[in-house]
């Protein structure tokens, strides 16, 4: 199986390379002094553009700079803080520059003072950092002494534990509820906030026990950092003259990845002069699951009337195919700013796609292709829409020895917790006399492992049992539902040690996730569809196996090659295997984009309603399905633009044995819309200026007013035309 030049038959194939730069346009100066900065500049090889050249020239007053991907936005934010030191004269102690990660700021930092007239001193006395960073040094000088409650894993054995005393059905997903909690605190809102309603109650008893065990504990999480701020600057106007006084110029990368909050302390900083110096791209909001919201950066010139508008639309980072598959993508996304990247005037290899069967021969193909091509291993990245995704590829690293560096995967698939409860399950029915198993299972039957083993132990020294599992039926100390759960557990395991794995998994699987959502272990307490995602693929990889000895043995395989592997981790040549999140702001000149597939990207949760338990509770703070799908669509568009030179996109025909259609993103972009002349349809309209959302009117039940699904602003009746594909 090849590569082609198109997603999959049937598609019809379209010119879709990117319109190229203009000419280099006539730069503008206002005197010696801004010519000089800019000719010194070039000499350091800094060359910008007209559209560079006049956003980093702006210093008085607000400022939205879109920056498209590729479009040079840092080269943007370091020349024109260096503008302000040197043409303008402005004290760098006066000015803020605000990033996403500490990473940032310090490479920020270290680029400004290599630019021409400002000098290592002056780089220092920059304010730089991260928004946390930032104001928990404010809180610190003002006397705020807790400890910062940075774990995770923390925060959901507290949750967990206050939801059971509050009977709560939802004591099984404890980080359901702090997503809730974390997006009323970006949107300023207290417990006492928290509307009054049947659906919201529990959330605001929640939000309510979660503050006063922090008080009593004396703790704050990350999101009390910026709440504690906020509060500051309300109710002490004085500290907030101070700050307003000292930064004057305030200067903010990757604003589309603001939430509320960091926006209102953005504006009350920069108030009054509101010299708010911002640079984002709406085509790339991906962290709505942190409280990014895009209305931010769309709407910020209607927040800010007199603010300049500059768009810097060429990318410098891709070829033009690359570009072009980019443009045609996120252009069927609704509630965006209107525009077409272009491209520089270089040449570029057409993006490639395969059509692989499923998952694990994608990986296959993807890996001989690579070696194929005998590339330096760093100049390749591999992108997936999630972990549990990545799995097939993972593992086929591994297996042929490939050497990669995988951020964030810590450890093989079967070793996540979750997975490997399961996993202890097999073990158990391959060899029922196995301890090491029979203690893993012991916390899913509600049996303390250490006191539980010790007495099967002592009980299998003095009668050995083919399942000594069997010697906890005469431990006094349990009660009569625990012995029924074990018995029903020891039926399950022996009835699936007749099977393949993959059937034994399907027997003990419900049984399993049932104990598991009451389970003590907080590390097990994942979302829902996550964890039906996980156990299914470990269905679809057993699958492959006709024992369970036979699969047992190749996880362990897997695991020990993978231990041997993180042995030489930090290898300057190594592939790179991301999530597309964490590929964002990164380029390489090779990409592999895998699990273009419906259900996979876009994902599976963004295709359903979910309406079950574990969003009953905060219906008020759920995104609208169709803004879940613009999000996946930028997750696409992300993906593509990392490319530098050659970009590479499967499409598994099947996911987890069932068939899966190529990705509507890429679907999309091969089709012309023919709008049928005169035909429209009775419809909601937007009245928002960047949102083209609109929804047909059935005349049954509409209410009389309506707000728009992606951006919450007002709809009005009006009449759309009906397009045919």
């Amino acid at each position: 199986m090849n590569f082609t030049k198109t997603p999959h038959h049937g598609v019809t194939e379209s010119d879709l390379s990117a319109p190229l730069t203009p000419l280099k346009a006539a730069q503008t100066f206002q005197n010696n002094d801004e010519q000089a900065f800019f000719n010194a500049l070039e000499e350091k090889g800094i060359r910008l553009n007209q559209r560079q050249t006049k956003a980093v020239q702006h210093t008085e007053g607000p400022l939205l700079t879109i920056a498209g991907a590729g479009s040079g936005k840092t080269s943007v934010l370091t020349a024109r803080t260096a503008f302000l030191i040197t043409v303008n004269e402005k004290n760098p102690a006066n000015i803020l520059l605000i990033t996403f990660t500490r990473k940032a700021s310090e490479e920020m930092r270290e680029r400004i003072s290599l630019l021409p007239g400002v000098s290592t001193q002056d780089a220092r006395k920059l304010t730089a950092g991260t928004f946390h960073s930032i104001f928990l040094k404010l809180l610190r000088s003002l006397g705020y002494n807790q400890k910062i409650l940075n774990s995770e894993r923390h925060k959901q054995i507290i949750m967990k534990n206050i939801l059971k005393k509050m009977k709560s059905p939802e004591a099984s997903l404890p980080e359901i509820m702090l997503s809730s909690i974390s997006s009323c605190k970006v949107k300023m809102m207290d417990p006492n906030d928290v509307p009054e309603s049947k659906e919201t109650n529990e959330l605001k008893a929640a939000y309510s026990e979660y503050e006063k065990w922090k008080t009593l504990n004396r703790y704050m999480d990350f999101d009390d950092i910026l709440v504690f701020t906020y509060r500051e600057f309300l109710h002490n106007p004085e500290l907030l003259a101070k700050m307003q006084n000292r930064f004057q110029y305030v200067l903010v990368d990757e604003f589309q990845d603001t939430n509320p909050i960091q926006y209102e302390l953005i504006k009350q900083i920069a108030a009054p002069q509101n010299n708010l110096f911002v640079v984002g791209d709406d085509d790339q909001v991906i962290y709505s699951f942190n409280g990014a919201n895009s209305s931010i950066i769309l709407e910020f010139d209607k927040t800010y009337p007199d603010a300049a508008v500059v768009t810097l639309d060429t990318n410098y980072r891709s070829a033009p195919p690359i570009v072009g598959l980019g443009n045609h993508v996120i252009k069927h996304n609704t509630y965006r700013r209107a525009k077409i990247m272009n491209a520089t005037d270089k040449d570029g290899e057409q993006p490639y796609y395969l059509r692989p069967a499923t998952t694990e021969d994608e990986a296959g193909h993807i890996l001989t292709h690579i070696r194929e091509q005998q590339r330096n291993w760093k100049d390749i990245a591999i992108l997936t829409r999630t972990y549990t995704n990545a799995r097939a590829i993972f593992e086929q690293l591994i297996e042929q020895d490939i050497p990669f560096n995988a951020q964030g995967m810590k450890q093989v698939f079967y070793e996540q917790s979750v997975i490997k409860g399961m996993m202890d399950h097999l073990r158990l029915a391959y060899e029922h006399q196995n301890l090491d198993a029979t203690a893993a299972i012991l916390p899913s039957l509600f049996i303390n492992q250490e006191a539980g083993m010790r007495h099967i132990e002592m009980e299998n020294f003095v009668e050995p049992s083919e399942f000594p599992l069997t010697h906890l039926k005469t431990w006094k100390t349990l009660r009569d539902f625990q012995k029924k759960s074990i018995d029903r557990r020891m039926e399950l395991v022996k009835e699936a040690s007749r099977h393949q794995p993959q059937k034994a998994i399907q027997l003990l699987r419900d049984d399993y996730m049932k104990h598991l959502d009451n389970a003590n272990d907080e590390a097990l307490t994942v979302h829902k569809t996550t964890l039906k995602e996980m156990m299914d693929e470990l269905e679809f990889s057993s699958s492959r196996f006709e024992t369970i000895p036979e699969f047992l043995a190749y996880v362990d395989r897997i695991i020990q090659r993978f231990n041997e592997h993180k042995k030489k981790t930090g290898t300057p040549n190594a592939i790179s295997l991301l999530s597309i999140h964490q590929a964002k702001g990164l380029e390489f000149p090779i990409v592999y984009v895998i699990g273009a597939s419906e259900t996979i990207l876009p994902h599976v949760s963004a295709l359903s309603t979910m309406k079950d338990k574990e969003t009953s509770h905060k219906q008020l703070y759920m995104k609208n399905p169709i803004a879940d799908l613009e999000e996946e669509r930028r997750l696409c568009y992300v993906a593509i633009t990392r490319a530098k030179e050659e970009l590479y996109i499967s499409s598994p025909e099947k996911h987890l044995g069932k068939q899966t259609p190529v990705s509507r993103f890429l679907t999309d972009a091969f089709k012309k819309v023919v709008k049928q002349e005169g035909k429209t349809v009775k419809a909601w309209v937007c009245t928002g200026e960047f949102c083209k959302g609109w929804m047909k009117i059935t005349d049954q039940g509409e209410p009389k007013e309506k707000q728009c699904p992606l951006c919450n602003l007002p709809m009005i009746i009006s009449h759309k035309p009906v397009s045919t594909r």
